[in-house]
């Protein structure tokens, strides 16, 4: 149920979140039973004993906005109630026999939190879960730089495409947990905030800290930035799966299916050959998609933490390939010789239809950044045009 915590008194629907508590004197057992389809109806209130510790509830759950709750405790003795978490507030802590109390929370602007309120009636005691989901956005400072993580609702989907399973995956049903992913791709500016430096050895971007960061190594990655970036917010960034960002860059449960992250035209939203200039460009100059995240097509390829792999490294038994029925948050193959990228760059064109900066594309480079084309000895910098973006796992 949810309210703002400025309305508290107005049209709160009676006993929609109750918990009951009545003395084994003060029991009234004219009382209607309980509606087993319907225990919120305030015709038909839920009544528990408290000589056997039984409430109505034993949780409450707000969301991350201002929200509110009715207690009702019913008893012939005194109660005190106690909570210990700032966010939350309760209009009376202590009474005499039956009383209505209200609970508030405050708005949420961080991540999921929970407490707990412990209720004592007589010498009987009762604790109830209250929790609060998470801010749909929550915006980390580091070093005075600030930057966005987007909320994913977890969920089921198809991964990989029978359209051309060649260059997008073979189709597979995957299951995610909620996650958080960065809004942008990592900026020059939240990598120079960790490192103290751009990676840049023959040329300077020092007055484009708005642009994604690029010429990043998969191998000093993890060492090099998140883990300072970790020890610094105390949380625990980390790449995403490739299922992870594949789910994200369609736009998890808000998808409308685009081919691209957030548009069938590739120009609404991303910087790529026909419209780059080739070069790189600010992020958050096209549309973002479903899910409010930018440039998941286009700009710079993003890093991702699996080892590269035609069948995300399934079982190959006498030449054939065993398809999991479903895949609970799948982190890839144990092992590798390059890891995956996505997403496409500012110099890759759209030709029939077809574009690298597709929402299911797959590619990889070898994690020192270093590798070949096929049939080509010559070794290039392959991860030239190629920066990431972050998750908070839940």
């Amino acid at each position: 149920m949810k309210r703002t915590f400025t309305k508290l008194t107005l049209k709160i629907e009676f006993l929609l979140f109750s918990i009951i508590f009545v003395s084994s004197t003060g029991c009234n057992t004219s009382n209607p039973p309980v509606d087993p389809t319907n225990p919120d109806d305030p015709s038909k209130p839920p009544v528990v004993v408290v000589d056997s510790l039984g409430i109505s509830i034993n949780s409450v759950n707000f969301t991350n906005e201002k929200d509110a709750s009715l207690i009702v405790i019913r008893t012939n003795k005194s109660w005190t109630a106690t909570e210990t978490a700032d966010w939350l507030s309760l209009s009376a802590t202590s009474g005499n026999k039956n009383t209505g109390i209200l609970l508030g929370a405050s708005k949420n602007e961080g991540l999921a939190r929970e407490t707990t309120i412990t209720i004592n009636a007589g010498n009987k005691t009762a604790e109830i879960k209250v929790t609060q989901t998470g801010a749909s956005k929550i915006a980390f400072k580091v070093n005075n730089v600030t930057f966005n993580m987007i909320f994913v609702e977890g969920g089921q989907y198809t991964m990989g495409s029978s359209d051309d399973p060649s260059s997008f995956g073979y189709p597979h049903l995957v299951q995610l947990s909620n996650f958080y992913i960065s809004e942008t791709e990592v900026t020059n500016e939240l990598w120079k905030a960790i490192k103290g430096s751009l990676p840049y050895t023959d040329h300077s971007e020092a007055d484009k800290l708005s642009m994604p960061v690029s010429e990043t190594i998969w191998n000093q990655i993890a060492t090099d930035f998140i883990t300072p970036l970790n020890q610094t917010t105390g949380k625990t960034f980390r790449l995403p799966t490739e299922a992870e960002w594949e789910y994200a860059a369609l736009g998890g449960k808000k998808t409308h299916n685009y081919k691209y992250a957030g548009s069938a035209t590739l120009d609404d939203v991303a910087w790529f050959y026909q419209n780059a200039n080739a070069t790189k460009h600010n992020v958050k100059e096209k549309l973002p998609n479903e899910l409010g995240l930018y440039d998941m097509s286009g700009n710079v390829n993003e890093w991702c933490s699996d080892w590269y792999d035609t069948y995300y490294g399934w079982p190959i038994v006498n030449q054939t390939v065993t398809t999991p029925a479903l895949q609970t948050n799948p982190k890839g193959p144990d092992t590798g010789t390059k890891k995956i990228i996505r997403g496409g760059n500012f110099e890759n064109d759209e030709f029939w239809g077809f574009s690298y900066c597709n929402a299911k594309y797959r590619s990889s480079i070898n994690p020192s950044g270093y590798d070949t084309y096929p049939d080509n000895p010559i070794v290039f910098f392959m991860s030239k045009n190629t920066g990431f973006r972050l998750v908070l796992p839940l």
